[in-house]
């Protein structure tokens, strides 16, 4: 038999059990969980909790909102769906989407698809799915339509993930730092961070880059493959490697740039190709 309750919009949850939103809020310190909506349902027979209409969840560090919600009170899972916008205060991280998914079990995580939106200090994420998992350092997969911005970085791609200092990106139709002044496409990128910074990249299938050149003029990059140091000061490109700048380009095995000297070097059969007329003096 289900025990329904209809107008109690001061039903506290915290009576069932609901342990996932201690974990998921980042905090263990043990405190009231109260869950409203217009129409509260429980049934005993499969221990489920559903809530319809204006659902309201709060809970130290967290505060989620939907049109529908639905959880375990052994505290494994809660479902929320239609609108879903929750705040964890304590992270300072906000999220939007269709559905959201708390998980208690290791590693505790949020499930979010449908329009997602996250939201941190300097931090914008949008996409269609996103894992996020809670823990001393920043870890996320997201699929669909990414596009995310982060100070000084802007990420367009099909897929893409971070765990710490390291990310991760496929399918890639737009990457800008704009502090090492670099942008590109690629099939895949791998990436370190340091601080806001950009410490070292490798970009593979089909890689297509636009670095500044002397004068602050443009240089057009492709090849097979890019590696990217800030310790270095350089850009390789290796495999069917091409330069083009200033009306002039240069094709070989491999090139090596320096971003200091913006200088160009080609090993492997290079190739000087330019259009009398149009080139312009070497930086």
């Amino acid at each position: 038999m289900q025990a329904r309750l209809e107008g109690k919009r001061g039903f506290r949850a915290f009576l069932l059990g609901f342990a996932f939103l201690a974990a998921v809020s980042g905090t263990s310190s043990a405190g009231e969980i109260r869950l409203t909506s217009d129409t509260l349902i429980y049934d005993p027979g499969s221990r489920v909790v559903r809530a319809e209409g204006n659902v309201r969840l709060e809970r130290q560090g967290l505060n989620l909102t939907a049109s529908f919600a639905e959880g375990d009170p052994a505290g494994e899972r809660f479902r929320a769906w239609g609108a879903v916008k929750a705040d964890w205060k304590e992270q300072k991280m906000e999220l939007t989407a269709e559905e959201v998914s708390l998980i208690d079990r290791a590693p505790k995580r949020v499930l979010a698809s449908g329009q997602v939106l996250l939201v941190r200090p300097g931090e914008r994420l949008a996409a269609a799915s996103l894992e996020w998992v809670f823990g001393s350092t920043t870890e996320y997969v997201a699929r669909g339509g990414i596009k995310a911005e982060a100070p000084g970085r802007v990420l367009e791609a099909a897929e893409a993930g971070r765990k710490n200092e390291q990310f991760w990106a496929r399918q890639v139709t737009r990457f800008e730092d704009k502090g090492e002044k670099i942008s590109l496409k690629a099939g895949r990128i791998e990436a370190r961070t340091e601080g806001d910074g950009l410490k070292e990249l490798t970009a593979t299938g089909q890689v297509a880059a636009v670095i500044a050149g002397s004068e602050g003029g443009p240089v057009n990059l492709k090849g097979d493959r890019l590696l990217y140091s800030k310790d270095k000061g350089k850009v390789a490109l290796v495999g069917n490697a091409e330069a083009v700048q200033s009306g002039r380009s240069v094709r070989s095995e491999s090139i090596l740039y320096d971003l200091a000297t913006r200088r160009i070097e080609a090993q492997g059969r290079p190739q000087l190709i330019f259009t009398p007329g149009k080139e312009s003096r070497s930086p």
